[in-house]
């Protein structure tokens, strides 16, 4: 497994820095990231070449301006109590002669929202949607060996206009594409596996050829290459094309014993494609894709190269807590190995697209994807609650209907290369299923995706609605709408999966959303019954699998002041939640145990949410307390200071759910052993703590280079090191040498404190994250130092001095 992950941060390393340096071949792909000024505030003249910017800001891109205000009352808690506004980037930048006579275009991989551009004051497009990449030639509007102005406004003034926090301003990445003016267009190649066996794979490429130049006859070369380098397959054609003229090439390609890309062994192939006139290279563009077959059998679900999985999934949001939008790659790479640490295997890109690096990282490290192009189409979320602050802003995009085609189109062209692509979903809980409105959306917008990419099933995770009366009626419904849609998909549906098969709809069931910890009943959703939806997909062939709402917390989709977001399986921090080891029983192969202490019992708890628990063990003497354990083992032992109080078999709870009834508190050392034929495999412990002595600090990383992101987890312990988390305390950072901290991190849903501040936090469960970012390090030290009340302050080298 260490293997994997080192080839895998090799694979992303490289791949980041070809891009951004690739300015040695006939394409550049120039990072075009650095230097960007920065104001909120909102002029016409902003986007003049004259204008004097000089006392702007300067920063970095990636950038989010929302996440660095303080949280208000005033603000919806949809956007997590934080502000939008209208603010404006400018860049200027000169280019080189010898880019004249070449295509040059601009492309944006996220911009929130409203995005109007302008070059050198030409005004050149406007893109609504804030989460589709998106791209302009802007070859005529260039001057060279003289300075250019890039001025781009972004309108995320009308506040609330998503469900959740969406975050402001420009993002995600930017890049400069410079290419000959006959190339093969960005996001150009189509490659797929139609014929796939353990001898032999056809690889067909379908690439776009671009001329904006004279008539001419060019010659293609495409070769692809194995994963370990080697080049195994070479196809040469040749095609005339006229001036100013786009045409589509289909080659044909056979890959001997091909190597499969799957979600334990995803291995990834490269395509070169190499336009020539003559003895020149006009162009030279690279893909990726993975070599792999994906079946929907009503009956039995999917398979994955012939063989039959289930859909271990969740469902992520693009922020990241308290760096907000603006995400670096290293962070959604931790976050997803401690997803797959637990047998995670699948992802639903809730409720938008996800940037192309977050895409690139599910292909290597063996995700499958639901990939999600929006939320609303085009209607109010609940018409009958104009009073209710949380509703009464439609949370539909009003430019939806004019930009959708588009933005789809877009996105399929970018992801329809991805290996972990499996399923498309244009769109989230729209409508209720048999409605006019449902079908006359799915029909449309399915139609459509289909017609770019026939490869893939195409969805909606359809909304389950509320409770229902007649069953048989509201499963012909779903089965109504599902005709328009190529996979039967709801949310939180599946206690209706049994009903469903006994239709013999002739399409397997995948439920696009769940609850975490509790289900509904067929007639009743807010039921509060303590079974995992997991156990329907379980006990019924035909659901594919699951994708649980949310794997890792995120912010906004608020309805109270004093809570930024919603908890999920892990926190903001990325530490698990409980229910992460409920999971990791059910998904993984490992042996495990978690044990819990039940906290107080609540009459209403939200569907969303999980029972309160906890793992403190300083109680009240003669408190009587209920216990959990999550495991995979045939039988748990439990332990209070070494005497064995009680022992039982898994197969006694079908929920997986092993509760331990009035158990007399005493202090000490409470242990749960899991057993598997008869013999102990693992055990959790939980233990009374003395007073607070130490913290202790562990970085993610010990060999960095510039620029590179290293995380600090940082826990509070007593004299003998066991970790304390039935008290907090308030941490204060300082940091020595060319590094910043970006962020502070508790993973507290609860708590206030603006992100913008980097010098405290208080922990929370005696836990807390800081988030260190290298600069241009030349040898020099850089050091964590951290203080918390009542003990020494601790320190750590996080790059020694050479």
């Amino acid at each position: 497994m260490k293997k994997i992950w080192a080839i895998f941060l090799i694979v992303i390393i490289a791949t980041a820095t070809a891009v951004a340096q690739k300015s040695h071949s006939v394409r550049v792909t120039k990072d075009f990231n650095n230097n960007w000024k920065f104001k909120l505030e909102d002029k016409a003249s902003f986007c003049e070449i004259a204008y004097d910017d000089s006392q702007w800001r300067v920063l970095t891109l990636p950038h989010d301006w929302s996440v660095g205000a303080n949280f208000s009352k005033e603000n919806s808690g949809r956007n997590a109590w934080l502000p939008g506004g209208i603010a404006w980037y400018r860049k200027s930048f000169v280019l080189p002669n010898n880019y004249k006579g070449k295509s040059i275009e601009i492309q944006f991989d996220g911009v929130y929202k409203n995005a109007t551009l302008w070059v050198n004051q030409h005004p050149i497009g406007i893109q609504h949607d804030g989460y589709t990449s998106f791209r302009y030639d802007i070859t005529e509007l260039l001057s060279f060996e003289q300075e250019n102005t890039i001025a781009v406004r972004v309108d995320n003034s009308n506040q609330p206009n998503c469900r959740w926090y969406s975050g402001s301003g420009i993002y995600r990445n930017v890049w400069l594409n410079v290419t000959s003016p006959t190339h093969i267009e960005t996001w150009g190649t189509f490659i797929t596996t139609p014929e796939v066996s353990e001898e032999e794979a056809k690889v067909k490429i379908v690439s776009t050829l671009k001329n904006m130049d004279e008539a001419k006859e060019v010659n293609i070369e495409t070769l692809i290459y194995a994963p370990n380098g080697k080049q195994v397959a070479i196809e040469t054609s040749a095609i005339k094309i006229g001036n100013y003229q786009s045409t589509d090439i289909s080659l044909f390609l056979s890959v001997k014993a091909p190597e499969l890309w799957s979600v334990a062994t995803p291995e990834i192939y490269r395509v070169i494609t190499y336009i020539k006139s003559g003895n020149e290279i006009l162009d030279e563009y690279e893909s990726t894709f993975g070599i792999r077959t994906i079946e929907f059998d009503a009956e039995k679900g999917f398979f994955l190269n012939g063989e039959n999985i289930k859909m271990k999934g969740v469902c992520l949001h693009h922020d990241a807590g308290s760096l907000g939008g603006a995400v670096p790659d290293e962070v959604w790479i931790r976050r997803l190995r401690k997803l797959k640490a637990i047998g995670c295997n699948a992802i639903r890109t809730a409720h938008n697209p996800a940037s192309p690096e977050f895409m690139t990282m599910c292909d290597t490290m063996g995700f499958l994807v639901m990939n999600e192009f929006v939320d609303k189409w085009n209607k109010p979320y609940r018409k009958n609650a104009p009073k209710d602050p949380f509703y009464n802003v439609q949370m539909a995009d009003p430019n939806f209907t004019v930009e959708w085609q588009q933005n789809y189109e877009q996105t399929i062209r970018r992801d329809r290369n991805h290996p972990s692509v499996i399923i498309w979903s244009v769109g989230n809980e729209n409508h209720p299923a048999g409605s006019i409105g449902q079908n006359d959306g799915l029909r449309r917008y399915a139609s459509f995706v289909r017609s770019l990419d026939p490869s893939r099933p195409v969805i909606s995770g359809m909304e389950r609605g509320k409770d229902v009366k007649n069953v048989d009626k509201k499963v012909d419904d779903i089965i109504e709408s599902c005709k328009y849609m190529d996979l039967i998909g709801m949310n939180y549906g599946e206690q209706w999966c049994s009903a469903l098969a006994d239709k013999k709809p002739g399409k397997a069931f995948v439920s696009t959303e769940s609850y975490r910890y509790y289900n509904s009943t067929p007639l009743k959703r807010y039921a509060n019954v303590e079974r995992s939806p997991w156990l329907d997909v379980i006990d019924n062939e035909n659901n594919m699998g699951l994708f649980l709402w949310p794997g890792i917390a995120y912010l906004g989709e608020s309805r109270n002041w004093g809570r930024i977001g919603s908890d999920g399986v892990f926190d903001f921090a990325g530490f698990p939640n409980p229910d992460a080891y409920l999971y990791k029983a059910f998904w993984s192969e490992e042996p495990t145990v978690h044990l819990e202490v039940y906290g107080k019992k609540t009459e209403k708890m939200s569907q969303w949410g999980i029972p309160e628990m906890h793992q403190n063990w300083n109680l009240p003497k003669d408190t009587i307390v209920n216990l959990v354990t999550y495991t995979n083992c045939e039988t748990v032992d439990l332990y209070l200071n070494n005497k064995k109080i009680g022992s039982q078999n898994l197969s006694d709870f079908p929920n997986w759910i092993m509760n331990w009834q009035n158990v007399n508190y005493q202090p000490g050392i409470l242990k749960a052993v899991g057993k598997i034929n008869g013999k102990a495999v693992c055990e959790c412990e939980i233990a009374t703590v003395g007073k607070l002595h130490h913290l202790e600090m562990n970085a993610d990383k010990s060999q960095v280079k510039s620029g590179d992101i290293i995380h600090v987890e940082l826990s509070l312990h007593d004299k003998k090191g066991r970790g304390i988390t039935n008290a907090d305390g308030e941490l204060h950072f300082k940091l020595e040498g060319n590094a910043q901290i970006i962020a502070l991190e508790n993973g507290n849903s609860s708590d206030l404190t603006p992100f913008s501040n980097k010098k405290t936090k208080m922990t929370h469960k005696g836990r807390c994250l800081c988030i260190v970012k290298v600069g241009d390090n030349k040898n020099e030290e850089v050091k964590l130092s951290v203080k918390c009340t009542g003990i020494n302050t601790q320190q750590l080298v996080l790059i020694e001095k050479k």
